[in-house]
């Protein structure tokens, strides 16, 4: 894990302990200071391919640290 996914990684752990929801692209966005959409895409894309993170294709807000087990997000 590269030190940009890590820092996503922590952003999403926290907004789950916070929220009880996924944080957007744009909240990441904003608590990181990334400048653009398709990189913070692309670093969520491959937290999930490594298997840190989970998420549901076309559902918003559904990434989520792999080991949160939650009813009703697929």
């Amino acid at each position: 894990m590269t030190p940009a996914q890590k820092e996503i990684f922590l952003v999403i752990d926290e907004f789950w302990k916070r929220f009880g929801y996924g944080p957007t692209i744009d909240d990441i966005m904003r608590l990181t200071g990334e400048a653009g959409r398709g990189n913070v895409s692309r670093k969520m894309k491959a937290l999930i391919e490594i298997g840190v993170c989970k998420g549901v294709k076309g559902k918003a807000r559904s990434i989520r640290p792999s080991y949160l087990r939650v009813r009703d997000i697929e």
